[in-house]
């Protein structure tokens, strides 16, 4: 490993960062990383003092006056539809009401003349968006297939934008300026988790002088002790939250794993016995399986569940970033690849899944078998919109819990949403969400979900439910259990949280620890700097923003031609 990252270095395709970042083969990062990051800022600063107002700050008052809006929601309404830089933020603590200020910012602007459209990172901030009244799609669908017309002067409104990734926000900021689009919002919490691949970009342009309006009033916690200690978590002040939690005796102190469980089972068990709807996060992928594990088995023991279930195969996302899908090595014979693209030479249509049969590290090759069981050959890295699963099986009976875990359009769900099962054979489930609908679904359907007992917190953000359960484990890493991670944790619920943990004394001081992403740019010295001045990746120089145009154009002839508006 060390003779390929001095050769990467030799030959310009690595770049040391600054010492102080330890790992014991240092931090690095690539010269294609730094400049899509001073790219990034650069469009945002070429934008400012550009844009025209939406609507001036007087008009805003008076129509927020009029709406009832509470006094920072008009304030952040104002300085988003006011300000004349094409790029802007909405920052919001969790429960701050942001999806309710996005929807009064959409039709103000719509009754000014302004075609909104939103987009999100995940399905579920699709949805939100999308229950606001904004015509909305993912941001990867955004990337994949541009708008075929453009209607007027237009809004982009982007949620969850802690979510996304330099290398997305390059591309996405590259096709609002080749298509023409006048404003660009985006809107998210930088407390809460950021994007698996590469990048701070929101919050660099943020530190860089990007227009930003804050919401700070916590409104999805109707205990107003509760609400006191999200409010600190959320100011970064993770001790006097943990003192807060303590005083109002909502931290409880197991020691062992095993004992934690069964205790966090009990109280998980009177929550269920009391119709509230209630959520355990936890950290470590493991712990939320076992505690899924454990909390199910006491459902069935005490006639809560059938004991008689439906076993079916299952898929669990490896979350794999860019760049380990790129290597053989991080997929296994099993493994279950899904194609959302699609491939006439592998044989895969959009949507596809294959299964892993040999993986070659040496040669950078896997041997996949198709759902049509034709056997192939794929270098991984390829194609674009690829996830890699890992096959298991969960039995589900009448009485369950679950949870999505990948969108489904043709029922409606977005991923993370939750379902109780009302019913379910070999054939067919019946299904009830947590908003009330009724689904009917063909059990074979149930590829994506997993049981909703228990979740980590990067898969419950964006949830809300009357009680929360916290298990912390204090001798995790910090990758793990850290300001964030609490933070999003802590504020899912409306009513009650418990927090239990191994060492009440040690819980503090591992909450407290900060665990952020380092940027490029940041860490680069003054010579460094100088050296990369120049230097133009592929997605930025030829260029994405000519190939942008051109795939607009065609699709937009397309599109006209088949009658169709998106």
């Amino acid at each position: 490993m060390r003779s390929v990252i001095d050769a990467h270095r030799s030959d310009g395709r690595l770049i040391e960062l600054a010492p102080h970042h330890r790992h014991p083969l240092g931090a690095f990062t690539t010269p294609e990383m730094a400049a899509l990051e001073r790219d990034n800022l650069i469009l945002m600063r070429q934008g400012q003092g550009t844009a025209e107002p939406i609507a001036p700050v007087e008009d805003v008052k008076r129509w927020a006056s009029q709406r009832g809006l509470a006094a920072d929601q008009a304030l952040a309404a104002g300085i988003t539809l006011a300000t004349r830089d094409w790029l802007s933020a909405i920052e919001g603590r969790a429960g701050a009401a942001k999806t309710t200020t996005v929807g009064a910012i959409r039709e103000l602007a719509q009754e000014r003349g302004w075609f909104v459209r939103g987009f999100g990172p995940t399905s579920g901030s699709v949805k939100a968006l999308t229950e606001a009244g904004v015509l909305t799609r993912t941001v990867a669908s955004l990337l994949e297939n541009p708008p075929a017309e453009k209607h007027g002067r237009e809004l982009w409104i982007v949620d969850e934008s802690s979510l996304l990734a330099t290398r997305q926000v390059n591309r996405l900021l590259h096709l609002a300026r080749e298509v023409g689009i006048e404003r660009v919002v985006f809107v998210g919490d930088e407390r809460q988790h950021h994007a698996i691949d590469a990048g701070r970009p929101l919050y660099q342009m943020r530190q860089a002088g990007m227009t930003t309006a804050s919401l700070t009033v916590i409104r999805r916690q109707r205990d107003p002790e509760l609400r006191q200690a999200v409010e600190l978590a959320a100011a970064g002040k993770l001790v006097e939250t943990v003192a807060a939690l303590s005083d109002q005796q909502r931290i409880i102190e197991v020691l062992s794993s095993a004992e934690r469980y069964r205790v966090i089972a009990e109280d998980y068990l009177r929550s269920h016995q009391a119709g509230r709807t209630t959520l355990v996060v936890s950290p470590a992928i493991e712990e939320r399986t076992a505690l899924n594990r454990v909390i199910r088995e006491l459902l069935v023991e005490r006639g809560q569940l059938a004991r008689a279930g439906v076993e079916l195969p299952t898929l669990v996302n490896l979350d794999l970033t860019r760049a380990q899908r790129a290597h053989a090595r991080h997929y296994a014979v099993g493994d279950v690849i899904r194609f959302r693209r699609g491939s006439a030479k592998l044989g895969v249509a959009a949507g596809g899944y294959a299964a892993v049969q040999e993986s070659d590290a040496k040669r950078n090759l896997l041997r996949i078998r198709t759902d049509s069981s034709a056997l192939a050959e794929y270098k991984p890295g390829r194609l674009r919109g690829v996830e890699v699963f890992l096959a298991e099986s969960r039995t589900l009976a009448a009485g369950d819990r679950i949870q999505f875990r990948a969108p489904d359009r043709t029922l409606g769900v977005a991923n993370g949403e939750f379902a109780t099962v009302v019913a379910i054979d070999h054939e067919q489930a019946r299904l009830r969400t947590d908003k009330g609908r009724e689904l009917a679904v063909a059990s074979a359907r149930l590829r994506h979900v997993d049981y909703g007992y228990a979740s980590t917190s990067h898969a419950s953000q964006g949830a809300t439910v009357d009680r929360v359960i916290v298990n912390v484990d204090s001798e995790r890493s910090a990758r793990l259990v850290n300001r964030r991670q609490f933070y999003v944790s802590l504020s899912r619920a409306r009513h009650d949280a418990r927090i239990y943990t191994d060492n009440a004394e040690a819980l503090a001081r591992a909450v407290a620890r900060e665990q952020l992403k380092p940027t490029a740019l940041e860490n680069l010295s003054p010579a460094q700097r100088r050296a990369l001045a120049k230097f133009r990746p592929i997605e930025i120089d030829e260029p994405f923003a000519r190939r942008i145009s051109q795939d607009v154009s065609e699709e937009r002839k397309l599109k006209r031609s088949q009658g169709i508006r998106w």
